[in-house]
C-alpha cells in the first residue's frame, strides 16, 4: 500500500490535499509486489528503503488490507484503507480538487488473484 501526495515530476510535491491541482497516487494490494521492490536507476536500492521520497504520504509492505473510494461529488472523493479483518479505517482522507484543475482520476489495482462473481 502507498498513497502519495499531488505531485509532479516526482519532486514537485504539494503537503494538502485541498484543493489539488495535480496526480495522486494511491497503490493497494500486493500483486506483482517483487516486481517494483528495485528501483530501476538504483538496482542495489529497495523501494522500500527509508527515508521514504518527499511524494510518499504513507506506505506499508507488511499488512493486508484493502481501499475504499467513496465520490461524495465532482471534487471531492474520500479515501480509506482498512487493515484486514477490521471494520475501522487506519486512513480516511478526504481530497478535494482545484476547480480549474484538468486532473483525471485513474485506479490501478493490483491483486494476486481476482474472483468475479455474476449472479
Amino acid at each position: 500500500y502507498e498513497r502519495s501526495w499531488p505531485v509532479r515530476n516526482r519532486d514537485d510535491v504539494l503537503l494538502s490535499y485541498n484543493n489539488v491541482d495535480r496526480p495522486i497516487h494511491i497503490t493497494c494490494g500486493h500483486g506483482g509486489k517483487g516486481l517494483y521492490r528495485w528501483m530501476w536507476d538504483f538496482p542495489a536500492r529497495s523501494t522500500y528503503d527509508y527515508p521514504a521520497p518527499l511524494f510518499s504520504a504513507s506506505r506499508d509492505n507488511q499488512n493486508w488490507g484493502h481501499c475504499e473510494l467513496e465520490f461524495l461529488d465532482t471534487r471531492t472523493v474520500k479515501h480509506r484503507m482498512y487493515l484486514m479483518g477490521s471494520d475501522t479505517p487506519v486512513e480516511n482522507v478526504t481530497i478535494t480538487r482545484s476547480l480549474g484543475a484538468r486532473v483525471t482520476a485513474s485506479l490501478t489495482l493490483l491483486a494476486a488473484c481476482f474472483t468475479l462473481s455474476l449472479t
